[in-house]
């Protein structure tokens, strides 16, 4: 692992190798976060403002510096760095309010994108039919997602290179390699057994949706007319909820939400998991990573 610092003034600065690191990629997090532990202190004159991780030649984090503590204990210096992938200026910002009549990927690019040194790829740049209201409070992050989730149909994510990808993620195949352990954890309270959906036309609470895979104990939800999840999709989360598969290896595994593996050793419900979270730790020169999976969208 190399980490090599960027002072506002575009110098770079080549760290010693860390005493810690964390690296963590959540796929509710729309940014990756970093945290770093150096056993000495950096010059008082250095306060770096992003920082990249570099594995095997390849870069596997790029960020923003949130967070800088010099820690004196018992006569020793140390340094702690908090960090968060580029896509984190979007959840910092607020998005202008005011209503977009026809908007398009590319006028969303101009506005929300661009003036944070950010940029789009992948999804169609031209104007959609219909309007997006911005409330005042927005956040970059949550006007873009109503945007391409409302229009394009899909959650947007921030590639490896810095951009906003606004087309569906591609998984890879992961092969596990030096595994120490795994765990299979059943959740049966996230299983939600019935919907009841109002009606549009008297405002009661009156269509009545269940849950065969549920069990016997009763989980029960209430739809507004006009929620966006359908029962369906609401039973579908609660069966992925329900299930996890927690896989630790030695050394570093390069994954990404939305990765695939079977675990086809816990059972046939194992098979086609998908990445929820992935952790890597180095601590005194002993390098991990802890994968979490989820059962895949076609789950429920």
């Amino acid at each position: 692992m190399r980490v090599v610092f960027s002072t506002p003034d575009g110098a770079e600065l080549m760290a010693g190798p860390p005493a810690g690191l964390t690296l963590k990629r959540d796929a509710d997090a729309p940014a990756d976060s970093l945290e770093l532990f150096f056993a000495f202190d950096f010059p008082a004159e250095l306060a770096p403002c992003t920082a990249r991780l570099e594995y095997g030649g390849e870069v596997v984090f790029d960020g923003i510096v949130d967070e800088q503590t010099v820690r004196l204990e018992k006569g020793e210096k140390s340094t702690f760095f908090s960090l968060r992938s580029r896509a984190a200026l979007l959840l910092d910002n607020e998005a202008e309010p005011g209503t977009l009549r026809m908007p398009s990927l590319r006028l969303m690019e101009q506005r929300l994108l661009r003036p944070l040194g950010l940029s789009a790829e992948g999804g169609e740049t031209g104007a959609r039919q219909g309007e997006l209201v911005i409330e005042k409070g927005t956040s970059c992050w949550a006007a873009l997602c109503a945007f391409s989730e409302r229009f394009l149909d899909v959650t947007p994510y921030e590639t490896r290179a810095g951009k906003l990808c606004f087309s569906p993620r591609i998984p890879k195949t992961l092969a596990l390699p030096n595994l120490v352990s795994l765990e299979k954890r059943r959740l049966p309270s996230a299983q939600i057994s019935r919907v009841v959906v109002q009606s549009t036309r008297t405002g009661a609470y009156s269509a009545v949706f269940d849950n065969p895979t549920a069990g016997g104990v009763q989980r029960v939800r209430y739809r507004a007319a006009d929620a966006g999840a359908s029962p369906a999709e609401i039973f579908a989360a609660g069966e992925r909820a329900a299930l996890s598969v927690r896989a630790v290896c030695a050394g570093f595994v390069d994954a990404e939400p939305g990765d695939i593996c079977s675990f086809l050793q816990l059972g046939e419900a194992c098979a086609g998991m998908r990445l929820r979270a992935m952790r890597y730790s180095l601590t005194h020169g002993t390098e991990e990573t802890e994968l979490v999976f989820e059962p895949g969208e076609s789950a429920g």
